[in-house]
């Protein structure tokens, strides 16, 4: 049996390969379709019985409807069954996985855990954009999520764009710059942006263009990327004390694009939790293993994944 997992047409793709229920190959791409090496590489273990899709596609135009993006949802050369003609992989059946699912198995069945928190924080989804699940004896239940326009990370990246960044890339720069800064001077006005618990106060997936005040010097760049980078902190640690109330587990798993703040995870990730698991890259390249594992449910401690930098496992 040969399954393939793949995350493509958004921000950068990948592909993992499962012979018998074994990861044998994941390959990653900054770009948003893989190479026809990357495929041909794939081939070489068998043409895939089935494959495994990294979210749902028709949902995520229900959402891009409701955002207002009218030319992506239109859009029908994007499906993923089309692309996959186009590579000549239109023999295959698809399966599709819900993205947030994508990260959750992805972190769950990658890591040591039987029973943990699972949590996951990104940009969006399909229409989720944070989630809680409880992982015990390698099942998955979600308990918590916070829908679109609700967002942590369209918040991050909206504030990367008002400072001349490029979002969705460049997030580490605000959380560089965050350090140079006093979070004070402005987080009253960035908490209008996002609060409660996860509440946004605007949709700001079009970026921020009624920001109060002039931007005229570096500094003022460093103190609003403060103030960002204190309420996203913040934010945080609400929802790590959320996982913690629903699912009463010493050890996390971490997943999504708001990991790689390791600033955040420092303040206040890492002193909630005993033990915490996430992947070197827990946004969506991860989600092509991801995407295969939330239907298997196979454990995959042999692979080498590693440990995120930022967070470590801790005895």
């Amino acid at each position: 049996m040969i399954a393939w997992g793949i995350n493509a047409l958004n921000h950068g793709s990948s592909l993992a390969v499962f012979k018998d229920g074994q990861l044998v190959s994941n390959a990653f791409r900054k770009e948003d379709e893989l190479s026809t090496r990357d495929i041909t590489e794939a081939l070489h273990y068998g043409a895939p019985d089935r494959i495994y899709w990294y979210e749902h596609p028709w949902i995520k135009k229900a959402r891009q409807l409701r955002a207002g993006q009218y030319n992506r949802a239109f859009d029908m050369s994007v499906l993923p069954r089309k692309y996959l003609n186009r590579e000549r992989l239109h023999y295959a059946p698809v399966t599709y996985t819900a993205h947030h699912a994508s990260h959750a198995a992805a972190g769950y069945y990658t890591s040591p855990f039987n029973h943990c928190a699972i949590v996951v924080l990104d940009a969006i989804g399909e229409f989720e954009c944070a989630t809680i699940w409880q992982g015990i004896h390698g099942e998955m239940k979600k308990v918590w999520s916070r829908s679109y326009p609700n967002s942590l990370g369209l918040f991050y990246s909206a504030f990367t764009d008002l400072l001349e960044m490029t979002p969705i890339q460049d997030e580490y720069l605000l959380q560089r710059m965050s350090d140079q800064g006093d979070p004070n001077r402005y987080k009253h006005d960035v908490q209008q942006y996002m609060g409660g618990v996860l509440q946004a106060g605007k949709n700001m997936h079009k970026g921020i263009s009624d920001w109060p005040h002039d931007i005229r010097s570096e500094q003022d760049k460093y103190d609003i990327a403060a103030a960002v980078q204190a309420v996203f902190t913040e934010q945080v640690h609400l929802v790590m004390e959320k996982a913690k109330e629903l699912t009463n587990a010493e050890c996390l798993v971490y997943m999504g694009g708001c990991a790689m703040n390791g600033a955040a995870n420092k303040q206040v990730v890492e002193p909630k939790f005993r033990y915490i698991w996430s992947l070197p890259n827990p946004g969506d390249p991860s989600s092509s293993v991801g995407a295969v594992l939330y239907h298997t449910k196979q454990r995959e401690w042999k692979y080498n994944f590693g440990v995120a930098k930022h967070i470590e496992i801790r005895v």
